[in-house]
């Protein structure tokens, strides 16, 4: 199955179309997630076809947020941060919060509704996880003075972020999405990642 998705990628490819090669990686990963339940193995799915993604013409954030959200199932939270509303801040502006609040609509974080918010970045202790946009990286130390060692999930989308603080950053290698890993920053904020994700991520 997944032999003949990858083949299908590659035939999509070849259009000279932008448009339709965007459209047609959302069928494809709308697709994996019809055959694969959500199980254990559906994030290992996910990601070894989404990583065949081009993102070289323009981000797709639909795969980022869906990565996010599948991030909430290979780290754990502490107990204290386990009731009431799940919650996602996005620093600024960015085509993530409408794709995020998609799936905040169906989808939960374990027993958690998931709620979606534009936040400044002293507002990130306020949150269980912190998206920065590239556009935003500057505001990376004032989210690390708020959400610095507080069990906050951090994630970047620009080279160098990661070493800097962040506990994971979305990279582009070889036209492929990727995730960076700091497990010592995920560890200082009070979470723990699992063996499975550190496996899919770059660890640093």
């Amino acid at each position: 199955m997944l032999k003949y998705l990858k083949r299908t990628y590659k035939m999509i490819r070849k259009s000279s179309s932008k448009f339709l090669s965007y459209f047609s990686n959302l069928i494809i990963f709308e697709y994996i997630s019809i055959l694969f339940p959500m199980n254990k193995y559906f994030f290992t799915v996910t990601f070894t076809v989404c990583t065949y993604i081009a993102l070289a013409q323009e981000v797709n954030y639909k795969v980022h947020a869906m990565f996010m959200y599948h991030f909430t199932k290979y780290v754990e939270w502490p107990d204290a941060k386990k009731s009431g509303d799940f919650v996602i801040g996005v620093v600024g502006s960015s085509d993530i919060n409408k794709e995020l609040e998609t799936i905040a609509a169906t989808k939960k974080a374990g027993a958690q509704s998931i709620v979606v918010k534009k936040i400044s970045a002293s507002d990130a202790a306020t949150c269980h996880m912190v998206f920065i946009p590239s556009s935003q990286s500057s505001n990376l130390d004032d989210v690390l003075q708020s959400g610095g060692g507080k069990p906050v999930l951090i994630v970047s989308e620009k080279n160098g972020l990661c070493k800097k603080g962040s506990n994971m950053n979305f990279v582009i290698v070889d036209d492929k999405l990727k995730f960076e890993i700091n497990k010592a920053s995920i560890e200082n904020n009070g979470l723990k990642i699992s063996g499975e994700l550190l496996k899919l991520g770059i660890v640093l």
